[in-house]
């Protein structure tokens, strides 16, 4: 041979033919293995990135060594084996990226671009390698620019391949038409990247190097179609294999979503199961509440209308002993429910404006009573920049104070109990306020501090204990108080007393105070020179602190012997004290000693006196208007309730009249207006019948009783009533169907009447309901007297408010007198629709005779309609126009006319202001 020329080479096609239907087998396991190595998870995964690499490594092998056979030189051509196996090796590395790579979670260009740069590599290596290893007579020499172009196309077909196979991954089905496209693109592809570096190589003749042919080894054709054979089963098992394995994952998927699907059903019904059950078990709750509610309505409603009355000492013991059972058992049965609806996370926090004062002051009211008999001080103070109002829960907020309180006053025996507020965060809309309540009794052990919190625990458990309780206060507190995004804690030293503490979070308030009238003016409080006198120091610093802030000038006294020798050198330095603001009980001397020994002295003592006392005894109150005490209150005293007193007592001073003793009676009457209600009582049982109709008529309320909501309904229609107290449980029709009946006849005639349930169900969303169809307020049985003040109270002040809004009701151009005529016709809307509908229908015509009577100069027809116009019109208190009509009458009466067409273009516009002003009344007449 030419050592000179170039050796001659040809293809043969059919091997070619081989070499790309390789390739696409090769591409179409590709596509199989990176779902199966994508879906799979642990050893699964490394399993199919291992075998899929070398299967797929073997295929792209073969492919490019059935592409070097297919090339055809006129000389014998051999292999060194260890050179081919590396090659081998080369493509499955490229593989086993190509796996890797497609199958993660993601792939960004970046990263694509990056893994086809060595996949590329990979495979060119593979190629180049297995070229190396061919053993032939000639020398391999190789065009640059065309090696570097078979291998741009080796990471360009990577790169379409990865993104081409992830794209895909995921497809179920075994043929497709994106599968299959995507497989003969690919396996299209590879071999142009082959045939490109075969075109890069020239054989030039050359002595063979024996020592070159120490692993060299030649392939016939049968051996080239077993290699073929034995790779086209090995991808054609792997493809198999991960369509089995596909399948049986799908499989395994099914089973596991009906399983899954199993298990939600069961849950549901399991869930549906306990609702039903739970549903039951409120329903049984809510009768039960019901069923023991009311017999102990009345009960505890009897007992204090006894107690009321003229009794031995002996009955009264009995009686006081009935009323603190049932008072524990209402308790107990109150702790319990609560504890089921928080369990059953029923509890939901109202979100209404409210006076935090007034509520704090009528928690402590409660146990008033008790602290008073144990002989405990029960004092209260409130920090200055507490919010007057805020919005939150006030019976939540209230329930926790007396359960601390409460608490508080069980567990001591002597000393005081004490309630603080203060401000720990106040922000632009909210505030964080911290409640302090403290006191001297038995205190809690160490150890004790944390489970005391815990449901039905207590820090003594024996059955010897001193103490009875459920234990269910403390837990039902911090439930409550973590719902208003607080946190309560305790301190406490054994035998020294306890100290707790809990924070809730307030949204800012828009409302004010409602404004008073005042008859007093506040100024008379300044410089006022006050003596207080009282054995408690805490309560000496609050009284003081109070009388300070209102610009009084607070002077302390321990007890009844220094009150006397203060007053003695105020009186000598000629500045004597204006008021005595003295305790009831104190050691050694008492107030009423106190009192007489002031009264008794040579001068006697002029200030006006004020007794304060935790617990009033029979003949307390009389006692004081024998000596001249000018006000006589109950600790706690509300600093509204002290305020209004001061003012009074120092302004019937000022005045130099007498005035009759205050108390807190008085200053209610005097809140209220004394005004007596017409109330109508819907109520099925008897005993509550007598009970709730014996506590109105002792607070001076003319009381109706019917027995369901239909009577109610009837009498509602025959006769007005301020106020209406509604039973929700009543045979034939209850209180929830009266209620929705009596809102929807309203619709119509632009009335409300003010209707209060009364009721003993007490479940989660009781009140709800009751104020869902339209309830103004709700009272639940047992009735406390001091609940149903406080709900008449709040009443009579909202009626007083809105008559004041009435007054201050500007009449629209002086057209008519709005407070004469709604008084006139007892605020009856529907009586005015039809009023007016009439008046509609007749003035036009009347205005037209009138006018019919000036044209044609008839005084008598002129007198007769300015009659008619002005009857109906002071019928409907329009004093303007009915004092136009009255003149038009007059002018009729006199015949002389001049001035009857002036006067009747006056009439008429005003009548339309007449109209417009009745309209505004009673919005739902027709138009």
């Amino acid at each position: 041979m030419d050592p000179t020329v170039d050796l001659a080479g040809s293809y043969n096609y059919g091997l070619v033919a081989v070499s790309v239907l390789i390739a696409i087998l090769a591409a179409y396991a590709a596509l199989e293995l990176a779902g199966r190595v994508t879906a799979t998870r642990g050893f699964a995964r490394s399993v199919w990135l291992c075998g899929g690499a070398s299967a797929l490594g073997l295929g792209i092998w073969c492919m490019h060594y059935v592409g070097m056979e297919a090339f055809r030189l006129p000389v014998q051509v051999l292999y060194d084996w260890p050179t081919v196996f590396l090659s081998m090796v080369a493509a499955v590395v490229a593989s086993a990226i190509a796996l890797f790579v497609v199958s993660r979670k993601t792939m960004s260009l970046v990263r694509a671009a990056l893994a086809s740069l060595f996949m590329g590599s990979g495979i060119a290596a593979m190629h180049y390698t297995g070229m190396e290893a061919m053993r032939l007579p000639a020398m391999c020499h190789y065009n640059l620019r065309i090696v570097a172009l078979s291998v741009v196309l080796a990471v360009v077909i990577s790169f379409v391949a990865l993104i081409l196979t992830f794209s895909i991954r995921n497809q179920s089905t075994f043929f497709g038409w994106r599968k299959t496209s995507s497989a003969v693109v690919m396996g299209l592809a590879i071999p142009v990247m082959h045939y490109v570096g075969m075109a890069a190589v020239t054989f030039r003749p050359m002595p063979l190097d024996q020592t070159s042919l120490a692993h060299a080894i030649g392939i016939s054709y049968l051996g080239l179609a077993g290699i073929g054979a034995v790779t086209t089963f090995v991808l054609g098992f792997v493809c198999l294999s991960a369509v089995l394995d596909r399948k049986l994952s799908l499989h395994t998927m099914k089973l596991a979503l009906a399983e899954q699907r199993y298990h939600i059903e069961l849950e549901r019904q399991r869930a549906k199961t306990a609702e039903l059950s739970n549903k039951s078990k409120s329903e049984f709750l809510a009768n039960m509440s019901h069923e023991i509610r009311t017999p102990l309505n009345g009960i505890i409603g009897m007992t204090d209308l006894a107690l009321e009355t003229e009794l031995t000492r002996e009955q009264r013991d009995y009686l006081q002993t009935v009323k603190v059972s049932a008072d524990a058992l209402l308790d107990v049965i109150n702790d319990i429910l609560d504890f089921s609806k928080i369990e059953a996370g029923k509890v939901d926090l109202e979100q209404v404006d409210f006076d935090l004062c007034s509520c704090i002051e009528d928690a402590l009211k409660t146990v008033a009573l008790r602290a008073d008999e144990k002989g405990l001080e029960l004092l209260c103070e409130i920090s200055p920049d507490v919010p007057a109002f805020v919005i939150g829960d006030p019976g939540r907020l209230r329930q926790v104070i007396l359960n601390l309180i409460g608490n508080a006053v069980k567990f001591t025996e002597q000393g005081e109990v004490a309630l603080k507020v203060q401000v720990d965060l106040l922000e632009e809309k909210h505030s964080i306020l911290h409640f302090i309540v403290s006191d001297t009794g038995i205190g809690i052990p160490s150890d004790k501090l944390e489970s005391i919190f815990e449901s039905f625990t207590q820090a003594d458990t024996s059955t010897t204990r001193e103490f009875g309780g459920t234990g269910l206060g403390l837990t039902i507190s911090r439930c409550l108080v973590r719902m208003m995004e607080g946190r309560i804690w305790v301190e406490s030293l054994l035998g020294r007393g306890s100290c707790f503490h809990f924070t809730a979070r307030f949204a800012e308030s828009s409302a004010q105070t409602a404004a008073r009238p005042v008859t007093i003016a506040p100024s008379i409080l300044l410089g006022a020179k006050v003596l207080i006198v009282d054995d408690n120091r805490t309560n000496r610093r609050i009284l003081e602190g109070i009388l300070a802030h209102w610009g009084m000038i607070p002077v302390v006294a321990g007890d009844g012997e220094q009150a006397l020798a203060l007053y003695q050198a105020a009186t000598e330095q000629s500045q004597p004290f204006n008021l005595i603001l003295t305790d009831m009980h104190m050691p050694k001397m008492d107030g009423f000693g106190l009192v007489e020994r002031l009264k008794g002295e040579s001068v006697p003592c002029n200030s006006t006196i004020m007794m304060l006392t935790s617990g009033g005894q029979r003949g307390d109150a009389q006692r004081c208007q024998t000596l001249g005490i000018a006000a006589y209150l109950l600790k706690p005293v509300r600093q509204s309730e002290l305020r209004e007193a001061l003012l009074r007592v120092l302004s019937s001073r000022q005045s130099k009249e007498s005035a009759p003793m205050i108390t807190r009676s008085s200053l209610r009457e005097g809140a209220v207006g004394g005004k007596t209600l017409k109330i109508l009582l819907a109520e099925d049982n008897l005993v509550n019948q007598k009970l709730a109709s014996r506590l109105l008529e002792k607070r001076n309320h003319s009381v109706t009783v019917v027995l369901n909501g239909r009577e109610a309904l009837a009498a509602l229609e025959k006769n007005h009533f301020d106020l209406v107290f509604m039973d929700m449980q009543m045979p034939d029709m209850d209180g929830f169907e009266a209620t929705t009946i009596l809102r929807e006849q309203e619709k119509s005639t632009g009335r409300h009447q003010p209707v209060i349930a009364i009721t003993a169900l007490a479940m989660n969303g009781d009140r709800e309901r009751c104020m869902a169809v339209g309830m103004d307020g709700y009272l639940s049985k047992p009735i406390r007297s001091q609940e149903l003040d406080e709900l008449l109270d709040s009443f009579l002040v909202s009626r007083e408010d809105l008559s004041t809004e009435k007054d201050a009701i500007p009449i629209a151009d002086g057209s008519i007198d709005v407070i004469q005529l709604l008084d006139r016709l007892d605020d009856d809307r529907a009586l005015l629709a039809e009023l007016l509908e009439i008046f509609r229908r007749e003035y036009p015509d009347l205005l037209q005779a009138a006018q019919r009577s000036i044209d044609s100069r008839m005084s008598a027809d002129l007198e007769r309609a300015g009659h008619t116009l002005k009857g109906s019109l002071g019928n409907l208190s329009a004093t303007n126009a009915s004092a136009l009509a009255g003149e038009l009458e007059r002018i009729g009466r006199s015949t002389d006319l001049t001035e009857a067409q002036t006067v009747l273009d006056r009439l008429v516009p005003e009548l339309g202001s007449v109209i417009r002003s009745l309209e505004s009344l009673c919005p739902m007449v027709a138009r």
